[in-house]
C-alpha cells in the first residue's frame, strides 16, 4: 500500500508530510480515534515513508518496489518493531516491553528500539492496543519515551486519551484521527469485496460509524440475528430487563469461556445499542419536524420509539457510552449488563 492507497485522514497526511519536510518530525506520538479508521495502517505506512531506500522521506512517496518496503508488507522488517494485546490477554504484557525470565532488560519493545539500525535510517516502533497498558508497562515504557534513542520512532495506537496515564500523555505529541465518512467507507468496503453492489455499500456504511471494524460486525451472519433480536428488545415499552439481560448474557456466552472474547462481544452489542438508540433518536427528529403527529408516525423500524422525548434518548444514549467505559475498566459484564438493562428499562418508562 501507498499514499495514493490510503483512504481518509487528509489532515493528518499534510501534517505529517509538512513535519517531515520541515525536518521537525517528534519522536513520539499518541495516535487517538475511533477503532478500525486506519490509525495503524497510517502509522505503518509513515515508517514505510521512513525507511523506504528507494525514495527519500521528504518525498512522503515510499517507492513501494525495494527490499525494504517489500519487508515492512510483510511485517518482516528488522528496524520496524510492532507489538499488540495478545488475543487470550486484557491488557499488553511486560514481557512485549522488556522480555521475560532470563531475557529480561534484553528483549522486549525497549531494548529492540535502542539497537543499532540494521539499515542505518532509524529504529520505529507501533505499539498497537496502547489502551490496554497497565501502570506497571506504562512505567516501563517510561524511560523510553524520557530519552528516545536519537532518531527513533514511536507510535502509540489509542481509542481514548482518557485512558492513558498522564505521564505518558505528557510525553507524546497527539495526534487526533476521526471516524471515516460514509463515501470512504463505503469505498473501502467495495475495494475489499465484502460487498458487490454499491447501493448495499452505502448502506451498510452509514450504519457502521465511520469504522471498518464495525462494518465487520453488520456483515457477521451471528451477530445480525442477534442484532435484530436485541432491537426487538429495546423497542419495548416497557422494556423488560430480564429479558434484554438474559439474551445479550447469553450471547455473550456463546463465545466461549474465555473473559477477552466475552468482553469484545459485550462491546459489540453495546455498540448495536449506542447505534439503535441515535437511529431511533434521528427518526424521531425527522417525525417531528415533517409535522406528523408522534402518535401517528409510522409503526415499523424504529419509530415504535417515537414517542420518547429527546432527553429520554440522549439518557439512553450516554448510559450505552458509560457501560462501554466501565467495560473497559474491567468491571464483571455480568454485573454490568444487569445494571444497564435495568437502567435503560426506567429510562424507556420516561
Amino acid at each position: 500500500m501507498d499514499w495514493n492507497s490510503y483512504v481518509g485522514h487528509s489532515r493528518q497526511r499534510h501534517w505529517f508530510r509538512n513535519a517531515i519536510q520541515s525536518n521537525r518530525l517528534a519522536s513520539t506520538f499518541l495516535m487517538v480515534g475511533p477503532d478500525g479508521i486506519g490509525k495503524r495502517t497510517f502509522a505503518r505506512l509513515l515508517a514505510k515513508t521512513m525507511l523506504c531506500t528507494g525514495a527519500s522521506p521528504s518525498d512522503f512517496a515510499p517507492c513501494c518496489r525495494c527490499e525494504t518496503c517489500a519487508q515492512i508488507d510483510a511485517g518482516s522488517h528488522p528496524d520496524l518493531i510492532e507489538i499488540a494485546r495478545r488475543p487470550e490477554k486484557t491488557t499488553l504484557v511486560l514481557d512485549q516491553l522488556i522480555g521475560e525470565g532470563e531475557m529480561r532488560m534484553r528483549s522486549g519493545l525497549c531494548y529492540e528500539l535502542r539497537m543499532r539500525p540494521y539499515s542505518g535510517r532509524r529504529k520505529i516502533a507501533i505499539i498497537d492496543d496502547a489502551d490496554t497498558l497497565n501502570e506497571e508497562g506504562a512505567n516501563c515504557l517510561l524511560k523510553t519515551l524520557e530519552e528516545p534513542p536519537p532518531g527513533s520512532l514511536i507510535f502509540l495506537i489509542s481509542t481514548s486519551v482518557q485512558r492513558q496515564l498522564p505521564t505518558i500523555r505528557s510525553r507524546c505529541q497527539m495526534a487526533r484521527f476521526q471516524a471515516l465518512s460514509t463515501e470512504e467507507l463505503t469505498l473501502l468496503i467495495l475495494r475489499n469485496g465484502l460487498v458487490s453492489e454499491p447501493q448495499q455499500a452505502t448502506m451498510i456504511a452509514s450504519q457502521a460509524a465511520g469504522s471498518m471494524a464495525q462494518v465487520a460486525n453488520w456483515l457477521d451472519e451471528e451477530l445480525s440475528s442477534f442484532r435484530e433480536e436485541l432491537f426487538d428488545h429495546l423497542v419495548q415499552k416497557p422494556l423488560d430487563f430480564a429479558k434484554l439481560a438474559k439474551a445479550v448474557q447469553g450471547n455473550m456466552e456463546s463465545v466461549g469461556t474465555e473473559s477477552q472474547p466475552r468482553r469484545e462481544r459485550l462491546k459489540v452489542i453495546l455498540d448495536f445499542a449506542l447505534f439503535f438508540y441515535r437511529s431511533a433518536m434521528r427518526e424521531g427528529i425527522e417525525i417531528e419536524s415533517s409535522g406528523m403527529p408522534r402518535t401517528k408516525a409510522s409503526d415499523g423500524g424504529f419509530g415504535r420509539l417515537s414517542a420518547l422525548d429527546s432527553q429520554s434518548f440522549v439518557s439512553a444514549i450516554q448510559r450505552c457510552i458509560e457501560a462501554r467505559e466501565h467495560l473497559d475498566r474491567m468491571v464483571s459484564p455480568a454485573s454490568l449488563i444487569e445494571a444497564w438493562a435495568a437502567d435503560l428499562a426506567v429510562i424507556s418508562r420516561a
